[in-house]
Parts: C-alpha cells; structure tokens; sequence
C-alpha cells in the first residue's frame, strides 16, 4: 500500500516537473543542509562554554552600553532578523534534513520574548540535544558546555 502511494507521487512528480527540476532541487537541498550544518557548527563552536548558565552577571552587557543607542538599536534588530531566519530554518529541518532541534535553540536564543528561558531550558533538558552541542564542540576541539 506503501509501495503504490509513493509510486504514485514520483509518477505525478515527474509528469508535473520533469526529471531536471526534481534532480535540481535534490541537489539544491543537499547543498543547502551541508552549508546550514558548517554555519551552525561554526556559531556552536564560537559561544562561550557558559553561555546556557543562568546566573549570569547583571553587567554582562556593559560593553554595549558605551556604543551609541542608534548602533545598539541597529544591532539588536539584525540580531532579532537573525533569530527569526534560524528559526524558521530550524522547523523547516524538523522534516528535512539538518539539525532542526540545536537550529531552532540558536535562533531562540537569539529573540527577546517573554518565557525565552523556560523554553532554552526545555529544549536543553533532551540529552541528545546537549550531547550534540558538546559534540560539535569536541570536534572543533573547544571545551563543552556547562548547562545549569
């Protein structure tokens, strides 16, 4: 029964498209998920190993508030655009192919909103998400996080 319905959506597939279009977006795909996979590897392994504990100094801002209000304002919108696209990208690889789940925390922990913390915190609870950090982080021979 299986085997007859996805027989049907690859015949309508390629009567509909033609068999360059599905080969182009296969391999736009692919290109897509290994880019995706270096940059968010690359932003892994450039956090502070302390970056998922809470208790974090009230000052720990304090080199932003010498800039001027205009070039922090900037910041903080590029910074919430950015958040938005890793997060958008992050449930998007939740059904294709990529690291949805360590995607989707970088992005929320890029927005302001309230219960931002409780939900980092859900996500950092699932240990395969903790343990994909830190692998990450092995790889690319930087110490691992320390979670709370």
């Amino acid at each position: 029964m299986i085997k007859e319905a996805y027989s049907k959506i690859a015949t309508y597939l390629m009567e509909t498209f033609g068999a360059n279009f599905i080969f182009f977006t296969m391999l736009l795909t692919t290109i897509a998920s290994v880019v995706c996979f270096i940059v968010i590897s690359y932003i892994i392994t450039q956090m502070d190993k302390r970056y998922f504990i809470r208790k974090r100094l009230s000052g720990e801002n304090s080199h932003l508030t010498s800039m001027n209000t205009s070039l922090n304002f900037v910041i903080k919108i590029l910074q919430i655009i950015v958040g938005i696209c890793l997060l958008v990208c992050g449930l998007v690889m939740l059904v294709l192919p990529g690291q949805g789940l360590i995607t989707i925390l970088i992005g929320l922990s890029l927005l302001p909103f309230p219960g931002k913390n409780k939900l980092e915190q859900n996500l950092l609870s699932r240990k395969s998400v903790r343990s994909t950090l830190n692998w990450i982080r092995m790889k690319a021979n930087k110490e691992p996080f320390i979670f709370d």
